[in-house]
C-alpha cells in the first residue's frame, strides 16, 4: 500500500508533467517582440502589419506612428503612439484538426482601464480572410488579466491563423509587462 509519502510524490510528478506540457504551448509574446529590439533603444512600427518575430506581428493604421521600447523599469514592453485609434497585437496560432482554447493572459500598464477585442482571423489560400465573433477583454490599471478564445479545427483552404487583440484607440503611453498565449 502507498504511503501519503508516495501519493504526494507521484501527484507532484504528474502536476509538474502538466506544467511543463502547457509551457511548451506557450508564446510569450512581449519576450518575442522584445527579441526585435536587438539592442538597440526603440523599435519603430511601420504604418499595416509589422512581422516582428516569426509568431508575433503588431499593425498600426496608415496615418499613425509608433514605436517600443524596453519598459525603464527594465520589465516588459512600454509603447508610445501618436494618437492611433486602433493597434493590433497578433499571435501564431497552429493549424489543428481539433477544436482547442486559445489562453491569453496579460499584466499591462494603461493609464485607465483598455476594451481589446479579441478573435480569431483565418487566412485562406485564395487571398481572403476570415474573422470569428470577438470578445471583449479589459485590460490596464497595472493588473493581470485573463481571456479565452475557443478555436474551432482549421477549415479547409486555411493557409494560416492567427489571434488578434485589437486594441480600440490605445492612449499615447501605455506598457504590457507580459503579454503570452497558450494553446491547449
Amino acid at each position: 500500500m502507498p504511503t501519503i509519502y508516495d501519493c504526494a510524490v507521484r501527484s507532484f510528478e504528474a502536476a509538474a508533467a502538466v506544467l511543463m506540457s502547457l509551457q511548451q504551448q506557450r508564446t510569450n509574446l512581449v519576450a518575442e517582440a522584445g527579441r526585435c529590439l536587438d539592442g538597440k533603444p526603440k523599435m519603430l512600427l511601420d504604418e499595416g502589419y509589422n512581422a516582428l518575430a516569426p509568431k508575433v506581428g503588431i499593425c498600426i493604421p496608415g496615418d499613425a506612428r509608433a514605436e517600443f521600447a524596453q519598459a525603464e523599469d527594465g520589465l516588459g514592453l512600454e509603447f508610445r503612439n501618436s494618437g492611433m485609434t486602433w493597434m493590433t497585437i497578433e499571435g501564431q496560432l497552429p493549424q489543428t484538426d481539433d477544436e482547442q482554447t486559445c489562453y491569453l493572459d496579460a499584466r499591462a500598464s494603461f493609464p485607465a482601464p483598455a476594451i481589446a477585442d479579441v478573435f480569431l482571423r483565418e487566412f485562406k489560400a485564395d487571398g481572403s480572410i476570415a474573422d470569428s465573433l470577438h470578445q471583449e477583454w479589459v485590460l490596464g490599471a497595472h493588473r493581470e488579466s485573463l481571456c479565452s478564445l475557443v478555436l474551432p479545427p482549421s477549415a479547409k483552404g486555411v493557409t494560416g491563423r492567427r489571434v488578434i487583440i485589437h486594441l480600440r484607440q490605445p492612449p499615447l503611453r501605455f506598457s504590457f509587462e507580459s503579454l503570452a498565449l497558450t494553446v491547449v
